[in-house]
């Protein structure tokens, strides 16, 4: 057992929390906290002070052996010259006593100095005022030396006052890359860094002196999903669920700052790794507001870890809201007693496609099913979409979303007979016009080329009433497959084989039959006066 795990076990049998031990001993709760985790070890007075509290010798909590004494056989009496040597054993043995006592405590006296002055020595890459920060929103790491010394730098969020790389030993591992940008472009940006196995996302304000600004950054969110990187309570990548609610159980005495949420599989929104569920642990920080750190569970392992600041978000993740977070019990289980059902608002098919469609290019914790369902909400709701509306949810470059769209539908790998009806219906949707035109004549030839035998059946599943449609698809088709003519060759054989093998009803024969009259020719988009109609192809 290390000397961290003994100040734990004395400390818990004492039932006394972590931040009252730091009050007693004039140390703080962080102090206490790495001790039992051991990534820190107490000074010489501090060791003294924490036998008294504790009710232990300084032996029994460092686990210092003491010297056996001789075995004497108890059935013989001892003799005069036993007696003799006994005596003088014993004031030998007074003497070494006496003399191990000093020895011991000069040695602790030197180890204290010496740990002291690794404590004021600064790190490699720090400045001479180098502090812990008063704060349980950050992540270190163990910082490799050359004179083989342990040191540990850290990465907090909110304000820093160094330029970036803020006085740590991280490094670049790709370009910082700006992912967002301001109202005043030349004021703000937030930019995403990679930094070995950590990654980072900060606000860089540039100086403005017109305004009174000075330059600097403030770190918004730091991840990530690798070992050796500590939160303040000693938790990393690989820790058991367990070490979680032990650290940061809002029930536990010693942790009653902050609140701690079982939050389930998020279905959308950020997500760092693939998880089975997470841990959400907020509290609010003087002169920083609320900030957020983010566990996520995998088979019962912490599989990665992220720290938010909140900024605008008040305290909305610090209670549960029984929909999506829960409060635990002592055992870190959710409390599902008063769970809700997430109130059901009217979505309507061009939104329905969005979050279906972001669904499935974001998340990469889908299971099968729910991809097939995500797939199955896109395609089922072409028809009934606005694509205008589509663009205008994307944000500011609404026609970027739009294309962005018809570029998935059309790499997709396989088109089953649904999604080629509904592809084909989607062409008649609203919005669809200019360059989208265009774009979705090249999605209806790929739906066509994957399948034109399945493609001409659909086509034969509409009713008389939707002839317009019907002439509209037929000519879209027409004008896309144009531009890849081997493979509207490919496409008219295989018209011609279900044909001829009287493999289609008499319906889906006359709709092959004009499809094919499309396609067998081409007139550069023009088809006006074509026919519209199985029955006008054979008259």
């Amino acid at each position: 057992m290390t000397l961290g795990q003994r100040i734990s076990l004395y400390r818990k049998k004492l039932n006394i929390s972590q931040e009252e031990l730091g009050a007693r001993l004039g140390v703080s709760r962080q102090a206490v906290s790495k001790w039992e985790t051991d990534l820190s070890t107490p000074d010489l007075n501090n060791l003294i002070g924490l036998a008294r509290e504790l009710g232990v010798s300084v032996a029994e909590l460092t686990e210092t052996p003491e010297e056996p004494s001789a075995a004497q056989d108890p059935a013989l009496p001892p003799s005069p010259s036993q007696l003799e040597t006994d005596a003088s054993r014993r004031n030998a043995s007074g003497t070494r006593w006496w003399a191990g006592l000093i020895i011991g405590a000069v040695l602790l006296f030197l180890s204290a100095g010496y740990l002291l002055y690794r404590i004021n020595q600064p790190p490699a890459g720090q400045v001479s005022d180098y502090a812990e920060p008063a704060s349980d929103f950050y992540l270190q790491w163990q910082v490799p030396r050359t004179d083989g010394r342990e040191w540990y730098e850290f990465l907090t969020l909110g304000n820093q006052d160094v330029p970036f790389p803020f006085h740590t030993s991280l490094h670049l591992t790709a370009p910082e890359k700006i992912v967002t940008e301001g109202t005043d472009l030349h004021l703000a940006a937030v930019h995403h860094a990679v930094c070995g196995g950590l990654y980072v996302d900060y606000i860089h304000l540039q100086a403005d002196p017109e305004q009174g600004q000075a330059a600097g950054d403030t770190i918004c969110r730091i991840s990530t999903m690798a070992p050796g990187f500590w939160t303040p309570r000693g938790i990393s990548v690989g820790n058991e669920k367990s070490f979680v609610v032990d650290a940061y159980h809002s029930g536990k005495e010693d942790q009653a700052e902050g609140t701690l949420l079982y939050g389930l599989k998020e279905a959308d929104g950020y997500s760092l790794v693939p998880h089975d569920y997470l841990y959400i642990w907020s509290a609010f920080e003087e002169g920083r507001g609320y900030q957020t750190i983010y566990f996520f569970i995998k088979d019962g392992l912490v599989a990665g870890i992220s720290m938010e600041l909140m900024q605008d978000m008040g305290d909305f993740y610090a209670s549960a809201n029984n929909t999506s977070t829960f409060p635990v019990d002592e055992n870190g289980d959710p409390d599902f007693s008063h769970r809700q059902d997430l109130p059901q608002e009217p979505i309507d098919a061009t939104r329905q496609v969005y979050i279906a469609w972001n669904q499935l290019v974001t998340n990469e914790n889908l299971s099968a099913e729910e991809r097939y369902a995500y797939r199955r909400d896109v395609f089922t709701n072409l028809p009934d979409m606005d694509w205008q509306e589509f663009g205008k949810l994307g944000g500011i470059d609404s026609s970027g979303t739009i294309f962005a769209l018809l570029d998935w539908l059309s790499q997709q790998e396989h088109y089953s007979s649904g999604d080629i009806y509904f592809i084909q219906r989607g062409y008649a949707a609203r919005g669809i016009d200019g360059a989208y035109t265009e774009d979705y004549c090249y999605l209806l030839s790929r739906a066509l080329f994957s399948d034109p035998v399945a493609y001409a059946k659909a086509l034969a599943r509409s009713t008389a009433d939707d002839e317009a449609v019907q002439t509209l698809i037929m000519g879209g088709t027409a004008y896309g497959a144009d531009y890849y003519p081997a493979d509207c060759e490919t496409a008219v054989s295989a018209l011609d084989a279900a044909i001829n093998a009287n493999a289609l009803t008499a319906e889906e024969t006359g709709w092959a039959k004009l499809l094919r009259y499309y396609l067998a020719n081409p007139n550069d988009g023009y088809y006006a006066d074509y026919p519209k109609t199985p029955a006008e192809l054979e008259n």
